[in-house]
């Protein structure tokens, strides 16, 4: 393997650790289709469910290089894991949350004028 090509497996290595570190809300929004599956069926839903995120993380890796520096994708990995970055996540994660609900809310209050201005 040439450096070009160990940089470049090192450079998506830490694209995917960020990915999914600074997609924690992501997750966090499966918490409502996760209560759609009966417990018995949870464990397979998960295990079906897993390579459909990885491929979506690999993915959202290759964007995140053509848009970051290996040097800054190392930076926010260092964010991600202080203090801050680690209560930014979790924050990420409520407010995610709550903008879900606050979406939901939202689209039932628009669907009566679309349908109004629709005919």
């Amino acid at each position: 393997m040439s450096v070009a090509q160990s940089d470049n497996k090192a450079f998506k290595e830490d694209a995917m650790k960020l990915i999914k570190v600074s997609n924690n809300a992501v997750e966090a929004s499966f918490s409502q289709v996760y209560a759609m599956i009966p417990d018995e069926n949870l464990d397979a839903f998960k295990k079906e469910l897993k390579p459909i995120m990885d491929n979506y993380y690999e993915k959202m890796a290759v964007i995140s290089m053509d848009v970051y520096t290996h040097e800054e994708v190392k930076k926010l990995l260092e964010f991600y894991n202080s203090k801050l970055g680690k209560k930014f996540i979790e924050a990420q994660t409520e407010i995610t949350k709550k903008a879900m609900r606050m979406g939901q809310e939202l689209s039932a209050e628009i669907m009566p004028v679309v349908q109004k201005y629709r005919k």
